[in-house]
């Protein structure tokens, strides 16, 4: 149990040994592998209150998690798989600063920190180095911080106060499937231990966040953005006008609030520069009269008498790309 001020708490901090005991519910062959069992739920971790920070180290975390369960022969396509799809993330959100780490033992520590077989560490770290060799992916190497059941490899990143944080991970188990007794048939009809990779594509969603409100400083790409458009009217007989084009695109998928009431135009529009609003639109009797709003964007740039259709169209390609400019 978890017990905190007298108070104690059961609950789940990881995934694995339920994931473990779906794989050993029944008898598995080599024909079933490998198999992957993913879950996207919360996990519990009692970190010491001097040591919580903001969004990027919490008690209860939500995460994509998966095992997958595999042989030593397809051990290298089923780790590259995942490091290929992390690579793929990191691309989508504009990540270019990062660093992969292969997280080894130390031989001081077996039997104590690590599973104590030096043998089998040595393997499992070679498989995972010459994988990721072999799949020309750049990476470090660093002593003393692997899993305790085998190496990793650990995407570390940096926050905007230059503090590292692992992003995501990427492990190897070679003693978890034996402690549950986990075997399948192989080929040969023998009862073979299979290989675990333990993988959370985006780490902890918390963490996540935390780091891209830092990355981009709050200017989300409007794909990403939590509003993408703001409709703002020059003065409360355009309220309904600006109601009008805000359903307009919030019925077409866009995130989108009017302004309507409360200060001064230009209140409203700093308040929006100040949130970081991608796109405000600005309606007046003009606009009101043609059917058409002026545009303001994030940066600066404005155009007038832009079509409400014509906006919406050019709004839904910039998100249906995940564009990272306006």
């Amino acid at each position: 149990p978890m017990d905190d001020k007298g108070e104690k708490y059961y609950l789940k901090p990881m995934n694995c040994p339920f994931h473990h005991k779906i794989f050993g519910s029944k008898p598995r062959s080599y024909r079933d592998l490998p198999l992957r069992i993913a879950e996207y739920g919360m996990v519990y971790r009692h970190e010491l209150s001097g040591t919580l920070f903001g969004l990027m180290r919490v008690r209860g975390a939500q995460q994509n998690d998966a095992h997958i369960y595999c042989s030593e022969a397809q051990f290298e396509a089923e780790f590259m798989g995942v490091m290929n799809l992390y690579q793929h993330y990191f691309e989508l959100f504009g990540i270019e600063k990062y660093e992969m780490r292969l997280s080894l033992h130390s031989k001081a520590g077996l039997g104590k920190k690590y599973v104590d077989n030096e043998r089998l560490w040595l393997k499992m770290e070679d498989m995972v180095r010459q994988a990721m060799i072999n799949g020309r992916v750049p990476f470090v190497e660093a002593k003393n911080e692997a899993a305790f059941y085998g190496p990793k490899i650990d995407v570390q990143i940096w926050s905007a106060i230059g503090r590292e944080f692992s992003i995501a991970t990427n492990q190897v188990d070679f003693a978890q499937p034996g402690r549950f007794d986990l075997t399948f048939m192989n080929a040969a009809g023998e009862a073979e231990t299979p290989l675990c990779i333990h993988r959370a594509p985006l780490g902890s969603h918390e963490r996540f966040i935390g780091f891209l409100i830092e990355h981009y400083a709050g200017k989300f790409p409007v794909w990403l953005a939590p509003e993408q458009v703001r409709v703002i009217p020059i003065t409360d007989q355009h309220n309904d006008y600006a109601v009008q084009v805000a359903a307009q695109l919030r019925d077409a998928g866009v995130r989108v609030q009017a302004m309507v009431g409360g200060e001064r135009m230009n209140a409203k529009i700093r308040q929006a520069q100040m949130m970081k609003v991608p796109y405000m639109l600005i309606v007046g009797d003009r606009e009101v009269a043609d059917g058409v709003v002026s545009v303001r964007q994030r940066d600066g740039k404005r155009q007038h008498g832009v079509a409400v259709d014509a906006f919406l169209i050019y709004v839904q390609d910039r998100i249906r790309t995940r564009s990272a400019t306006l």
